[in-house]
Protein backbone atom coordinates (compact mmCIF):
# COMPACT_ATOMS: atom_id res chain seq x y z
CA UNK A 1 0.00 0.00 0.00
CA UNK A 2 1.44 3.22 -0.82
CA UNK A 3 0.56 6.79 0.86
CA UNK A 4 -0.57 9.76 -1.66
CA UNK A 5 2.31 11.98 -0.37
CA UNK A 6 5.28 9.92 0.98
CA UNK A 7 5.80 6.59 -0.25
CA UNK A 8 4.72 3.34 1.58
CA UNK A 9 2.76 2.72 4.21
CA UNK A 10 4.36 0.68 7.11
CA UNK A 11 2.28 -2.25 7.96
CA UNK A 12 1.50 -0.81 11.09
CA UNK A 13 0.33 2.62 9.76
CA UNK A 14 -2.51 0.98 7.91
CA UNK A 15 -6.08 1.74 9.43
CA UNK A 16 -7.12 -1.05 11.60
CA UNK A 17 -10.14 -3.17 10.95
CA UNK A 18 -13.75 -2.38 11.78
CA UNK A 19 -13.41 -4.64 15.16
CA UNK A 20 -10.54 -2.94 16.15
CA UNK A 21 -11.41 0.59 15.72
CA UNK A 22 -12.40 0.54 19.15
CA UNK A 23 -9.52 -0.49 20.61
CA UNK A 24 -7.23 1.93 18.72
CA UNK A 25 -9.09 5.49 19.76
CA UNK A 26 -9.04 3.56 23.57
CA UNK A 27 -5.38 3.57 22.83
CA UNK A 28 -5.53 7.21 21.40
CA UNK A 29 -7.48 8.66 24.16
CA UNK A 30 -4.96 6.95 27.04
CA UNK A 31 -1.77 8.16 25.17
CA UNK A 32 -3.99 11.85 25.52
CA UNK A 33 -4.51 11.59 29.24
CA UNK A 34 -1.35 12.54 30.44
CA UNK A 35 -0.04 15.24 28.45
CA UNK A 36 -3.54 16.53 28.44
CA UNK A 37 -3.52 16.95 32.59
CA UNK A 38 -0.05 18.24 32.41
CA UNK A 39 -1.48 21.16 29.97
CA UNK A 40 -3.91 21.86 32.04
CA UNK A 41 -1.80 22.76 34.78
CA UNK A 42 0.45 24.33 33.32
CA UNK A 43 -1.94 26.66 31.42
CA UNK A 44 -3.94 27.70 34.65
CA UNK A 45 -1.07 27.78 37.34
CA UNK A 46 2.44 28.74 35.51
CA UNK A 47 1.40 32.67 35.82
CA UNK A 48 -0.56 32.27 39.45
CA UNK A 49 -4.09 30.98 38.17
CA UNK A 50 -5.83 27.52 39.63
CA UNK A 51 -7.09 24.61 37.76
CA UNK A 52 -9.82 23.96 39.92
CA UNK A 53 -11.80 26.11 39.50
CA UNK A 54 -10.26 27.09 36.76
CA UNK A 55 -9.05 30.04 36.34
CA UNK A 56 -6.40 30.66 33.85
CA UNK A 57 -3.80 33.86 33.46
CA UNK A 58 -4.09 33.45 29.36
CA UNK A 59 -3.45 36.98 28.26
CA UNK A 60 -2.55 36.70 24.68
CA UNK A 61 -5.08 34.59 23.90
CA UNK A 62 -7.58 37.19 25.63
CA UNK A 63 -5.89 39.54 22.74
CA UNK A 64 -6.88 37.61 20.19
CA UNK A 65 -10.46 37.13 21.23
CA UNK A 66 -10.70 41.20 21.83
CA UNK A 67 -9.95 41.65 18.63
CA UNK A 68 -11.89 39.17 17.30
CA UNK A 69 -14.30 41.25 19.18
CA UNK A 70 -13.13 44.49 17.21
CA UNK A 71 -13.76 42.58 13.96
CA UNK A 72 -17.39 41.92 14.95
CA UNK A 73 -18.08 45.76 15.77
CA UNK A 74 -16.11 46.88 13.02
CA UNK A 75 -13.76 48.70 14.76
CA UNK A 76 -9.84 49.05 14.37
CA UNK A 77 -8.43 46.03 15.41
CA UNK A 78 -4.48 47.67 15.65
CA UNK A 79 -5.49 50.11 18.62
CA UNK A 80 -1.78 51.87 19.42
CA UNK A 81 -3.66 52.42 22.63
CA UNK A 82 -3.76 49.43 24.18
CA UNK A 83 -1.78 48.11 26.74
CA UNK A 84 -1.52 44.89 25.11
CA UNK A 85 -2.00 45.48 21.70
CA UNK A 86 -3.03 43.13 18.88
CA UNK A 87 0.01 42.78 16.36
CA UNK A 88 -0.60 40.07 14.53
CA UNK A 89 -1.82 40.07 10.67
CA UNK A 90 -5.28 40.05 10.34
CA UNK A 91 -6.29 36.73 9.62
CA UNK A 92 -5.26 36.14 13.40
CA UNK A 93 -7.84 38.25 13.97
CA UNK A 94 -10.74 37.24 11.78
CA UNK A 95 -10.15 33.26 12.97
CA UNK A 96 -10.71 34.53 16.22
CA UNK A 97 -14.31 35.61 15.95
CA UNK A 98 -16.14 32.49 15.83
CA UNK A 99 -14.11 31.81 19.45
CA UNK A 100 -15.89 35.11 20.84
CA UNK A 101 -19.30 33.52 20.79
CA UNK A 102 -18.51 30.90 23.46
CA UNK A 103 -17.58 31.32 27.44
CA UNK A 104 -14.05 31.95 27.63
CA UNK A 105 -13.26 29.27 29.94
CA UNK A 106 -14.38 26.82 27.18
CA UNK A 107 -12.04 28.33 24.85
CA UNK A 108 -9.17 28.13 27.44
CA UNK A 109 -9.53 24.46 27.88
CA UNK A 110 -10.30 23.92 23.94
CA UNK A 111 -7.30 25.76 23.06
CA UNK A 112 -5.02 23.93 25.35
CA UNK A 113 -6.69 20.22 24.18
CA UNK A 114 -5.92 21.39 20.82
CA UNK A 115 -2.26 22.43 21.41
CA UNK A 116 -1.29 19.05 23.37
CA UNK A 117 -3.11 16.92 20.47
CA UNK A 118 -0.87 19.04 17.94
CA UNK A 119 2.19 18.68 20.11
CA UNK A 120 1.42 15.01 20.17
CA UNK A 121 1.20 14.71 16.46
CA UNK A 122 4.87 16.76 16.38
CA UNK A 123 6.34 14.52 18.37
CA UNK A 124 4.62 10.93 16.16
CA UNK A 125 6.34 12.84 13.21
CA UNK A 126 9.81 12.91 14.55
CA UNK A 127 9.26 8.77 15.59
CA UNK A 128 8.09 8.86 19.28
CA UNK A 129 5.90 5.97 19.44
CA UNK A 130 4.11 3.96 21.74
CA UNK A 131 3.63 3.60 25.09
CA UNK A 132 6.40 6.43 25.59
CA UNK A 133 4.73 9.17 23.41
CA UNK A 134 2.35 10.37 26.53
CA UNK A 135 4.58 10.33 29.05
CA UNK A 136 7.24 11.80 26.63
CA UNK A 137 4.80 14.66 25.63
CA UNK A 138 3.75 15.36 29.27
CA UNK A 139 7.14 15.94 30.43
CA UNK A 140 7.94 18.33 27.41
CA UNK A 141 4.55 19.85 28.32
CA UNK A 142 6.30 20.44 31.76
CA UNK A 143 9.93 21.14 31.41
CA UNK A 144 10.26 23.49 28.22
CA UNK A 145 9.88 26.19 29.44
CA UNK A 146 9.14 27.86 25.74
CA UNK A 147 5.97 25.20 25.56
CA UNK A 148 4.85 25.63 29.43
CA UNK A 149 4.42 29.06 28.63
CA UNK A 150 2.44 29.26 24.71
CA UNK A 151 -0.36 26.77 26.89
CA UNK A 152 0.02 29.70 29.55
CA UNK A 153 -0.11 32.56 27.39
CA UNK A 154 -2.43 31.28 25.07
CA UNK A 155 -0.14 31.57 22.13
CA UNK A 156 0.40 29.89 18.66
CA UNK A 157 3.24 28.48 19.05
CA UNK A 158 2.87 25.33 18.87
CA UNK A 159 0.09 26.00 16.62
CA UNK A 160 2.46 27.50 13.56
CA UNK A 161 5.15 24.18 14.26
CA UNK A 162 2.52 21.53 14.05
CA UNK A 163 1.75 23.46 10.89
CA UNK A 164 5.16 23.37 8.68
CA UNK A 165 5.95 20.07 10.58
CA UNK A 166 3.18 18.49 9.63
CA UNK A 167 2.93 19.75 6.07
CA UNK A 168 7.09 19.50 5.32
CA UNK A 169 8.57 16.63 7.12
CA UNK A 170 7.64 13.37 5.72
CA UNK A 171 6.27 10.32 8.23
CA UNK A 172 3.61 8.40 10.03
CA UNK A 173 0.54 10.33 11.00
CA UNK A 174 -0.73 10.09 14.55
CA UNK A 175 -3.94 9.11 12.62
CA UNK A 176 -3.04 7.11 9.85
CA UNK A 177 -4.53 4.08 11.15
CA UNK A 178 -7.65 5.88 10.72
CA UNK A 179 -7.24 8.20 7.36
CA UNK A 180 -4.86 5.23 5.53
CA UNK A 181 -2.27 7.94 5.46
CA UNK A 182 -4.31 9.72 2.83
CA UNK A 183 -3.02 13.25 2.06
CA UNK A 184 -6.49 16.00 1.80
CA UNK A 185 -4.84 19.21 0.83
CA UNK A 186 -1.40 19.44 -0.83
CA UNK A 187 2.15 20.03 0.64
CA UNK A 188 2.74 24.14 1.17
CA UNK A 189 -1.14 24.74 2.39
CA UNK A 190 -0.59 24.61 5.65
CA UNK A 191 2.78 26.16 6.14
CA UNK A 192 0.92 29.11 3.71
CA UNK A 193 -1.24 29.32 6.20
CA UNK A 194 1.28 29.51 9.58
CA UNK A 195 2.47 32.26 7.92
CA UNK A 196 -0.94 34.23 7.16
CA UNK A 197 -1.43 33.76 10.84
CA UNK A 198 1.90 34.74 11.75
CA UNK A 199 4.34 36.07 9.22
CA UNK A 200 7.68 33.38 10.27
CA UNK A 201 6.35 30.55 8.82
CA UNK A 202 6.85 32.29 5.08
CA UNK A 203 10.23 31.36 5.59
CA UNK A 204 9.44 27.55 4.02
CA UNK A 205 8.95 29.72 0.51
CA UNK A 206 11.94 30.33 -0.20
CA UNK A 207 13.47 26.71 1.45
CA UNK A 208 10.97 25.07 -0.60
CA UNK A 209 11.65 26.74 -3.98
CA UNK A 210 15.03 26.42 -3.56
CA UNK A 211 15.27 22.41 -2.29
CA UNK A 212 13.10 22.15 -5.89
CA UNK A 213 9.94 21.64 -4.61
CA UNK A 214 8.52 24.58 -6.33
CA UNK A 215 4.89 23.29 -6.70
CA UNK A 216 4.94 23.59 -2.74
CA UNK A 217 6.40 26.52 -2.53
CA UNK A 218 3.58 27.89 -5.29
CA UNK A 219 0.85 26.41 -2.85
CA UNK A 220 2.86 27.87 0.61
CA UNK A 221 2.76 31.25 -1.46
CA UNK A 222 -0.39 31.08 -3.38
CA UNK A 223 -2.44 30.49 0.42
CA UNK A 224 -0.31 33.05 2.24
CA UNK A 225 -1.80 35.62 -0.47
CA UNK A 226 -5.38 33.96 -0.49
CA UNK A 227 -6.09 34.39 2.67
CA UNK A 228 -4.24 37.93 3.37
CA UNK A 229 -7.28 38.96 0.40
CA UNK A 230 -9.40 37.16 2.12
CA UNK A 231 -8.64 39.37 5.46
CA UNK A 232 -8.03 42.06 3.25
CA UNK A 233 -11.75 41.87 2.20
CA UNK A 234 -13.07 41.82 5.24
CA UNK A 235 -11.45 43.94 7.27
CA UNK A 236 -9.93 46.54 4.37
CA UNK A 237 -8.83 49.62 7.59
CA UNK A 238 -7.24 47.23 9.83
CA UNK A 239 -5.38 44.99 7.14
CA UNK A 240 -3.95 48.20 5.54
CA UNK A 241 -2.66 49.63 8.64
CA UNK A 242 -1.04 46.53 9.18
CA UNK A 243 0.82 45.96 6.20
CA UNK A 244 1.52 49.94 5.77
CA UNK A 245 3.12 49.42 9.48
CA UNK A 246 5.04 46.29 8.33
CA UNK A 247 6.56 48.25 5.47
CA UNK A 248 7.66 51.18 7.46
CA UNK A 249 9.53 48.59 9.65
CA UNK A 250 7.32 49.60 13.02
CA UNK A 251 6.41 46.59 14.93
CA UNK A 252 3.98 47.73 17.07
CA UNK A 253 5.71 46.71 20.04
CA UNK A 254 7.68 50.09 20.88
CA UNK A 255 10.95 50.11 23.52
CA UNK A 256 9.70 46.56 24.46
CA UNK A 257 12.18 45.01 21.66
CA UNK A 258 14.83 45.35 23.96
CA UNK A 259 12.92 43.20 27.01
CA UNK A 260 15.60 40.11 28.05
CA UNK A 261 12.41 38.18 26.42
CA UNK A 262 13.38 39.16 22.85
CA UNK A 263 15.72 36.51 22.32
CA UNK A 264 16.12 37.44 18.55
CA UNK A 265 19.38 38.73 16.71
CA UNK A 266 17.85 42.18 16.86
CA UNK A 267 16.76 41.92 20.21
CA UNK A 268 20.52 41.05 21.31
CA UNK A 269 22.16 43.61 18.89
CA UNK A 270 20.06 45.74 20.56
CA UNK A 271 20.56 45.75 24.19
CA UNK A 272 24.60 45.11 23.13
CA UNK A 273 24.71 48.39 21.43
CA UNK A 274 22.81 50.34 23.84
CA UNK A 275 20.08 51.50 21.23
CA UNK A 276 23.00 53.21 19.68
CA UNK A 277 21.94 55.64 16.19
CA UNK A 278 21.72 53.04 13.49
CA UNK A 279 21.79 49.67 15.79
CA UNK A 280 18.74 49.20 14.63
CA UNK A 281 19.43 48.90 10.78
CA UNK A 282 22.82 47.09 11.75
CA UNK A 283 20.74 44.21 14.03
CA UNK A 284 18.32 43.69 11.05
CA UNK A 285 20.87 43.34 8.54
CA UNK A 286 22.43 40.74 10.80
CA UNK A 287 19.17 39.54 11.06
CA UNK A 288 18.78 39.05 7.35
CA UNK A 289 22.02 37.25 7.22
CA UNK A 290 21.25 34.93 9.48
CA UNK A 291 17.60 34.08 7.58
CA UNK A 292 19.74 33.03 4.81
CA UNK A 293 21.70 31.08 6.54
CA UNK A 294 18.92 29.04 7.62
CA UNK A 295 17.43 29.15 4.20
CA UNK A 296 21.39 27.78 2.61
CA UNK A 297 21.32 25.10 5.78
CA UNK A 298 17.87 23.95 5.38
CA UNK A 299 18.08 23.25 1.46
CA UNK A 300 21.66 21.15 1.99
CA UNK A 301 20.23 19.25 4.23
CA UNK A 302 17.25 18.59 2.73
CA UNK A 303 19.33 17.64 -0.75
CA UNK A 304 20.90 14.95 1.60
CA UNK A 305 17.75 13.43 2.62
CA UNK A 306 17.47 14.90 6.14
CA UNK A 307 14.13 17.06 5.61
CA UNK A 308 13.36 16.80 9.26
CA UNK A 309 16.64 18.13 10.01
CA UNK A 310 16.05 20.98 7.36
CA UNK A 311 12.79 21.93 8.60
CA UNK A 312 13.98 22.31 12.01
CA UNK A 313 16.83 24.16 11.40
CA UNK A 314 14.55 26.15 9.25
CA UNK A 315 12.13 26.64 12.35
CA UNK A 316 15.43 27.88 14.62
CA UNK A 317 16.77 30.69 11.92
CA UNK A 318 12.92 31.69 11.57
CA UNK A 319 13.27 32.80 15.02
CA UNK A 320 16.90 34.28 15.06
CA UNK A 321 15.86 36.21 12.60
CA UNK A 322 12.40 37.43 13.04
CA UNK A 323 12.70 41.07 15.09
CA UNK A 324 11.21 40.00 17.68
CA UNK A 325 11.15 36.59 19.24
CA UNK A 326 10.18 36.05 22.84
CA UNK A 327 10.92 33.07 24.75
CA UNK A 328 8.05 31.33 24.20
CA UNK A 329 8.28 31.39 21.15
CA UNK A 330 11.03 28.55 20.83
CA UNK A 331 8.59 25.83 20.34
CA UNK A 332 10.91 24.85 17.35
CA UNK A 333 13.03 23.18 19.84
CA UNK A 334 10.85 20.36 20.51
CA UNK A 335 11.74 18.56 17.36
CA UNK A 336 15.35 19.66 17.26
CA UNK A 337 16.22 17.83 19.84
CA UNK A 338 14.03 15.19 18.40
CA UNK A 339 15.88 15.21 15.14
CA UNK A 340 19.34 15.01 17.24
CA UNK A 341 18.15 11.31 18.03
CA UNK A 342 18.93 10.05 14.07
CA UNK A 343 22.42 8.16 13.90
CA UNK A 344 22.59 9.87 10.57
CA UNK A 345 22.96 13.73 12.19
CA UNK A 346 26.48 14.18 12.55
CA UNK A 347 27.99 14.27 15.98
CA UNK A 348 28.75 18.16 16.01
CA UNK A 349 25.45 18.91 15.06
CA UNK A 350 23.98 16.95 17.33
CA UNK A 351 26.11 18.33 20.04
CA UNK A 352 25.46 21.68 19.48
CA UNK A 353 21.42 21.26 18.55
CA UNK A 354 21.41 19.86 22.22
CA UNK A 355 22.96 22.12 23.68
CA UNK A 356 20.90 24.68 22.16
CA UNK A 357 17.75 22.55 22.82
CA UNK A 358 18.83 22.63 26.66
CA UNK A 359 19.51 26.01 26.86
CA UNK A 360 16.36 27.12 25.52
CA UNK A 361 14.57 24.88 27.63
CA UNK A 362 15.76 26.21 30.56
CA UNK A 363 15.10 29.71 29.57
CA UNK A 364 17.93 31.38 32.03
CA UNK A 365 17.21 34.37 30.54
CA UNK A 366 14.14 34.73 32.93
CA UNK A 367 16.37 35.32 35.88
CA UNK A 368 17.37 38.50 34.99
CA UNK A 369 15.56 42.19 36.15
CA UNK A 370 13.11 43.49 33.50
CA UNK A 371 11.47 46.11 32.53
CA UNK A 372 11.61 50.00 32.71
CA UNK A 373 14.70 50.06 30.09
CA UNK A 374 17.26 48.02 33.12
CA UNK A 375 18.41 45.88 30.15
CA UNK A 376 20.11 49.16 29.14
CA UNK A 377 22.49 48.67 32.23
CA UNK A 378 23.05 45.29 31.80
CA UNK A 379 26.79 44.60 32.88
CA UNK A 380 28.55 42.04 30.77
CA UNK A 381 27.79 38.94 32.24
CA UNK A 382 23.87 40.06 32.05
CA UNK A 383 24.63 40.84 28.83
CA UNK A 384 26.01 37.35 27.58
CA UNK A 385 23.17 35.49 29.34
CA UNK A 386 20.69 37.64 27.20
CA UNK A 387 22.50 37.35 24.67
CA UNK A 388 23.45 33.42 24.38
CA UNK A 389 20.38 31.97 22.67
CA UNK A 390 20.75 34.12 19.59
CA UNK A 391 24.66 33.03 19.84
CA UNK A 392 24.60 29.29 19.80
CA UNK A 393 21.51 29.23 17.32
CA UNK A 394 24.25 31.18 15.14
CA UNK A 395 26.73 28.43 16.18
CA UNK A 396 24.36 25.46 15.73
CA UNK A 397 23.09 27.55 12.64
CA UNK A 398 27.54 27.13 11.11
CA UNK A 399 28.10 23.96 12.17
CA UNK A 400 25.34 22.74 10.54
CA UNK A 401 26.21 23.98 7.49
CA UNK A 402 30.24 23.05 7.29
CA UNK A 403 28.90 19.10 8.07
CA UNK A 404 26.35 19.54 5.13
CA UNK A 405 29.46 21.00 2.69
CA UNK A 406 31.25 17.76 3.54
CA UNK A 407 28.80 15.48 2.62
CA UNK A 408 27.44 14.58 -0.82
CA UNK A 409 24.28 15.33 -1.87
CA UNK A 410 21.60 12.36 -2.52
CA UNK A 411 20.96 13.12 -5.81
CA UNK A 412 17.59 11.35 -7.15
CA UNK A 413 16.78 10.17 -3.54
CA UNK A 414 13.24 11.23 -1.67
CA UNK A 415 13.87 12.55 1.95
CA UNK A 416 13.39 9.98 4.04
CA UNK A 417 10.86 10.06 7.49
CA UNK A 418 12.77 10.94 10.67
CA UNK A 419 13.99 7.80 11.78
CA UNK A 420 12.85 5.14 9.37
CA UNK A 421 14.12 3.53 6.30
CA UNK A 422 14.31 5.46 3.33
CA UNK A 423 10.48 5.55 1.12
CA UNK A 424 12.21 4.47 -2.17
Amino acid sequence: MVSLDRGPVRPDDVPAPAGGTSVGWWHALATFALPLVAGLWAAATTFGGTIVPWRSVMVDLGVYLRAGGQVLQQLPVYDEGSELPFLYPPLAALLAVPLTALPVAVVEVGWVVLNVALLLAVMYRFNVRGWALGPAAAGVVLLVEPVKQTLAFGQLGIILVALVVLDLVPGARLLDRWTGGRRLLPEGWASGLGAALKLTPGITVPYLFLAGRRRSAAVALGTFLGLGLLAALVMPRSSWAFWTRLVSGESGLGGSVIYYANQSISGAWLRIFRLAPGSELTGLAVSAVAAALGVAVAVLWHRRGETGLAVALLGVASLLASPVSWGHHFVWVVPLALVMARPQVPMAVRATGLLFAVHVAAAPWETLPGGADVELTYDTGQLVLASLTPVLGLVLLTVALLQAVRRAPQLGARPEPPGTAPTR
